[in-house]
C-alpha cells in the first residue's frame, strides 16, 4: 500500500472540487442572479447611450437627429405637441440649419420613440416646410439647459433600426 492518502485512481487526481454545491447556491440564488445581470444590461445600455449623446453634441454633423424641447426655441408653439426631432442640413461658420420634425410628442421620449415611424418618411409633412436656422452658442445654450436632451447619429439610414434618412440623403464625405 502507498503512504498517500489517495491511490492512483483518476478520479483522485481530478481534485476534490464539486459542483453539486456551486449549482444548488446557483439555483436557490436564480432570480436575485437574473435581477442583477438585467440590471446591468440596463445601466451598460444607458451608459453607451449617454456617451453616444455626448459624442455627437461635441461633433455634431450633417444628418444628425437632435430631441429637442421646441417650446425653448419657440414659447409660442403647442404645449402638448413640444418633443419633436430635429435634423441638421447643414453646418457653415458656426451657422445650424435644421429640418424640424412634424410628429411631436407631450413628453421627452427616447430616439427609438421618434424613429419608430418607418413610414413616416414617406409622408409628404414628416418635416416642417421652414428650416430652422441657429447659430453655435444658441444650440450650445439649448444643450446646457437641457432643451437638446438626447442626440443621435445614424448608422447608414438607420438610428436602431429604424430607418430616418432616405438613401439619397447619406452624407458623403
Amino acid at each position: 500500500m502507498s503512504s498517500l492518502p489517495f491511490n492512483n485512481n483518476p478520479a483522485y487526481f481530478r481534485g476534490n472540487f464539486q459542483l453539486e454545491p456551486i449549482t444548488a447556491v446557483f439555483k436557490q440564488h436564480l432570480e436575485l442572479i437574473c435581477f442583477l445581470l438585467i440590471a446591468f444590461i440596463f445601466l451598460g445600455n444607458a451608459l453607451i447611450e449617454n456617451n453616444e449623446k455626448q459624442r455627437v453634441l461635441a461633433d455634431p454633423r450633417k444628418n444628425d437627429f437632435f430631441y429637442v424641447d421646441y417650446r425653448a426655441i419657440d414659447p409660442s408653439s403647442d404645449v402638448r405637441f413640444r418633443y419633436v426631432p430635429m435634423k441638421v442640413l447643414n453646418i457653415t461658420d458656426d451657422i445650424f440649419t435644421f429640418k424640424v420634425g412634424n410628429i411631436a410628442h407631450t413628453t421627452p421620449v427616447s430616439p427609438n420613440q421618434h424613429a419608430k415611424f418607418d413610414k413616416a418618411l414617406l409622408l409628404r409633412n414628416y418635416y416642417r416646410v421652414d428650416n430652422l436656422v441657429l447659430n453655435k452658442s444658441q444650440v450650445d445654450e439649448l444643450v446646457s439647459t437641457g432643451a437638446i436632451y438626447d442626440a443621435r447619429r445614424p448608422r447608414n439610414i438607420y438610428i436602431n433600426g429604424w430607418m430616418v434618412l432616405h438613401i439619397k440623403e447619406l452624407a458623403t464625405e
